[in-house]
């Protein structure tokens, strides 16, 4: 594994890289995710492609992380899977000079076989880890193959962490989104003193950070609740039924109290 300090300055030189494409994303209510969570950012990490020097300080970037944790030759094969992970997965997989194994979310592969080979993963971002316990390992372990190590340009530090480590996956990130990484951009002015704080309050606890940020502004789950459209009143019902169930009476009523029309119950006319 590389020096601290040398982790520091490939992480803030990312960032730096990031920030040129207004990257991370940062609100004072709350952005809606995927499983159900609700937190103050949002981060589109292939925004480096934007510009080719960016693009490339991120894939040299990793595939330095790769020979330093790991090194060449403790594997053979780099994977990625469909389909932001491959704007990383193949460049990288080039650099190194080593077999590429595309993977679909249907489970097909494309490129080099994993069978009997040794695989190192590369992805874009670290979020849910769902499509790593779910598809990747799962299809390139049915094939033959192993993944021993992952390394994501970008890791939001989320319940990804965890899933990797009951998978018994390593993994590494170039910009772990971090105290320090906060604090960074706290330091280059991109993000101001009350984001910085709000960022640490939720690092220390993020249930009770979101706990909060819905309480404060509840407006945006009613007009979910509300809208038309259905998939975002799905995300509304995830956000109560999935990201916070032991709140979910306290939200509804704090809903009905603002005058937004509540779902339907099961059972209700």
């Amino acid at each position: 594994m590389p020096e601290t300090q040398r982790l520091r300055e490939l992480q803030r030189r990312g960032l730096d890289d990031l920030v040129r494409f207004g990257q991370p994303q940062f609100t004072d209510t709350w952005f809606p995710y995927t499983s159900g969570e609700v937190g103050p950012f949002y981060i589109q990490s292939i925004v480096v492609e934007q510009d080719g020097a960016a693009y490339r300080r991120s894939v040299d970037a990793l595939c330095e992380l790769i020979e330093t944790t790991v090194g060449v030759d403790a594997f053979d094969a780099v994977s990625g899977g469909e389909s932001r992970d491959w704007d990383f997965s193949n460049p990288v997989a080039a650099s190194l000079e080593k077999p590429h194994v595309k993977i679909y979310k249907d489970g097909r592969l494309l490129g080099a076989s994993p069978a009997g080979r040794r695989i190192v993963h590369v992805a874009d971002l670290n979020n849910q880890g769902s499509s790593m316990r779910d598809v990747w390992a799962p299809v390139l372990r049915a094939a033959g193959g192993e993944i021993i190590h992952a390394f994501f340009f970008v890791d939001r530090l989320e319940d990804g962490v965890g899933v990797l480590e009951d998978l018994g996956i390593p993994s590494a990130a170039v910009v772990p989104l971090d105290g320090e990484a906060w604090r960074h951009l706290r330091n280059i002015e991109y993000i101001a003193d009350g984001m910085y704080a709000s960022l640490e309050r939720r690092r220390a606890d993020k249930t009770a950070w979101a706990v909060e940020a819905l309480r404060s502004h509840i407006e945006p789950l009613g007009r979910m609740l509300e809208s038309p459209n259905e998939s975002e009143v799905r995300r509304g019902m995830r956000i109560l039924e999935v990201g916070y169930p032991g709140h979910r009476e306290e939200l509804l009523e704090l809903l009905g109290h603002r005058g937004y029309r509540l779902p339907r119950q099961d059972g209700e006319a």
